[in-house]
């Protein structure tokens, strides 16, 4: 039976050079890597949705209006996350971090990266079901409610970050 992964070396296997801010040196650098993979996965999530709103404009302009609706806010979303302020100084000036706030604080990015894999994931699925339209309106208005759970996601972590200062 093989070893379970703990939240750190599952993260650390999805981000290449995450080092868990474990050194303070190299903490606002974590929180960059952290932030950079969810963006990089909205964005992603973003150009499916760009190549699937042309192959619906003859068939389902609701779906179109949807879809943009989506890619507008798939990019907000991914800007917020990636243009945020490096580290939420509160909790990243201190010289060291409690193992209750490192612990919180890889849990919310576990929860962002896989919420973010999951969107990004089920845009894609967006392409098998382009030819039913009543699955693919409900599949987006899906797809909307997950990135609007992201997006709090994203607020409570700097909410969290900022009040362990």
């Amino acid at each position: 039976m093989g070893k379970t992964l703990g939240l750190l070396e599952r993260i650390e296997l999805i981000i290449p050079g995450f080092h868990g801010y474990k050194q303070k040196e190299l903490i606002r650098e974590d929180d960059k890597l952290v932030r950079n993979k969810v963006a990089s996965l909205l964005d992603d999530a973003r150009k499916a949705v760009e190549k699937l709103m042309p192959m619906l404009l003859n068939t389902s302009p609701v779906a179109v209006i949807k879809l943009d609706n989506l890619r507008k806010d798939l990019m907000m979303v991914s800007q917020k996350i990636r243009h945020a302020s490096y580290g939420y100084s509160g909790l990243f000036d201190r010289i060291k971090i409690r193992e209750n706030e490192l612990n919180t604080l890889l849990q919310y990015d576990w929860n962002l990266i896989s919420k973010a894999n999951e969107i990004r994931d089920e845009t894609y699925f967006l392409f098998k079901i382009i030819n039913n339209e009543q699955q693919l309106l409900t599949k987006i208005d899906e797809l909307s409610i997950k990135l609007f759970e992201l997006d709090g996601l994203v607020d409570q972590r700097e909410r969290l970050l900022k009040e362990e200062g």
